[in-house]
Order: C-alpha cells, then sequence, then structure tokens
C-alpha cells in the first residue's frame, strides 16, 4: 500500500512539473488529481493521507513559486538586454554626433585659413581681422556643449535623430 502511495506522488509530482493532466485510474476530469490518487490508496490511515496531500501541495506550490521566479528572471534579462540596446544606441548617436561635429568645424576653419591666406596675399587688413575673429570664435565654442545638448534630448521621448 505505501509503495502504491510512493508511485502515485512520484507521478503526481512529475505530472505538475509538466503541467499535464493525471491520468489515474478511477479519477474524473473535474476531480483534482491528488484527490483521484488519494481515493486510489484504499485503507490508507487518515494522518497519512492528510500528510500526503500536505506533502503534495506544498510540492505543487513550490512548483508554482519556481515558475513565477523563472517568469521573473526571463523578465529581468528581457529589460537588461533593452537597457543595453539603447546605451548602444546612444553611444553610436553620441559618436555620429562628434564625428559630424568636428568634421564641421574642421571645414570651417580650413575655410578661414584659406581666406586669411587670400586676404594676407592681398593685404586686406580687414578680412584678415575677420578670418582671424571667426577662428578665434570656433575654437572657443566648446563641441561638448552639443554633447549635453544631444544627453538632454536623448533622455526625452520625442527625440528624433535627424542627419541632414
Amino acid at each position: 500500500m505505501l509503495k502504491n502511495l510512493a508511485t502515485q506522488f512520484l507521478r503526481l509530482k512529475k505530472d505538475a512539473k509538466s503541467n499535464l493532466p493525471v491520468p489515474v485510474k478511477g479519477g474524473s476530469k473535474d476531480t483534482p488529481p491528488i484527490d483521484s490518487a488519494i481515493k486510489n490508496l484504499g485503507n490508507v490511515p487518515v494522518p497519512i493521507v492528510d500528510g500526503v496531500k500536505e506533502v503534495l501541495n506544498g510540492i505543487t506550490e513550490y512548483l508554482k513559486i519556481a515558475e513565477v521566479e523563472q517568469t521573473k528572471r526571463v523578465d529581468i534579462v528581457a529589460r537588461r538586454d533593452v537597457a543595453l540596446q539603447q546605451l548602444h544606441n546612444q553611444r553610436a548617436a553620441f559618436e555620429q554626433l562628434m564625428r559630424f561635429t568636428f568634421q564641421e568645424r574642421a571645414v570651417v576653419l580650413q575655410k578661414q585659413l584659406d581666406t586669411l591666406d587670400f586676404a594676407m596675399a592681398n593685404g586686406n587688413v580687414e578680412v584678415i581681422k575677420a578670418a582671424l575673429d571667426g577662428m578665434v570664435s570656433v575654437i572657443q565654442t566648446s563641441p561638448f556643449k552639443n554633447v549635453q545638448e544631444m544627453q538632454a534630448a536623448l533622455g526625452s521621448k520625442d527625440f528624433v535623430v535627424r542627419l541632414e
């Protein structure tokens, strides 16, 4: 009789773990598997039956909690992946911003140097002064000001990168 109880217990544990219906001899569709298994035990003393019920209910509860915790872990991993992707996207946008900012500054400074060379060759003092003032203005302007603006924009839900 105890051997039968142990066999039923192991079947219930296995079937509860896989969430499959437990086919128990004599059980109906509406009867919970634990009750069906216990009905098949025959003349087992009530305290043993109650103990088996408690153990089986504990196993079922454990399996439910384990499934919930597994789902939570999957959710945490998914949120981590989303956050990492956002960081990668922000890094790529930052890199593009820095590349374009420094390319633009290089082009502007090169044009001002060309203008300075032309003005010096022609002796035009006003154009020399304007070219030098423009170069100083570009050099004094921090390219990292754009980075701060971009970081603020990236924090906004409405942020859209427009590369023109």
